[in-house]
């Protein structure tokens, strides 16, 4: 199951389970992941767990940023909506998350579809 870990100096903090549909993360308290800083807006973003289109009883999780005042970032990069892969480190205000999607790193694999001549 994909989780969000929250991370400060190296040191998990806590996990917070992404096995919802859709979470929200935020400062008001309808999130379902609640964070109490100035820096964050009322619901901040959005996670969107959605089938894979590649592998069966498999989810990928989108991030999206709820067009929050101080804006999202994933990798350092600043975000509108994007992909998580495995790793991926989101930070939201101050607060600093890794995203673990449950299954590990899957080894890439190169599949060779012949023209059809």
């Amino acid at each position: 199951m994909a989780k969000l870990i929250l991370v400060h100096d190296g040191v998990n903090l806590r996990d917070y389970s992404l096995e919802k549909d859709r979470v929200s993360l935020g400062r008001k308290p309808e999130n379902e992941i609640q964070l109490d800083d100035a820096a964050v807006s009322s619901t901040h973003v959005v996670f969107d767990r959605v089938e894979s289109s590649y592998l069966d009883d498999h989810f990928d999780y989108y991030i999206e940023d709820q067009k929050s005042t101080n804006g999202t970032m994933v990798n350092g990069i600043g975000i509108e909506r994007q992909l998580l892969k495995h790793g991926d480190v989101i930070q939201v205000g101050k607060h600093k998350f890794l995203f673990d999607s449950g299954t590990g790193e899957l080894a890439e694999t190169a599949i060779y579809l012949p023209d059809n001549d």
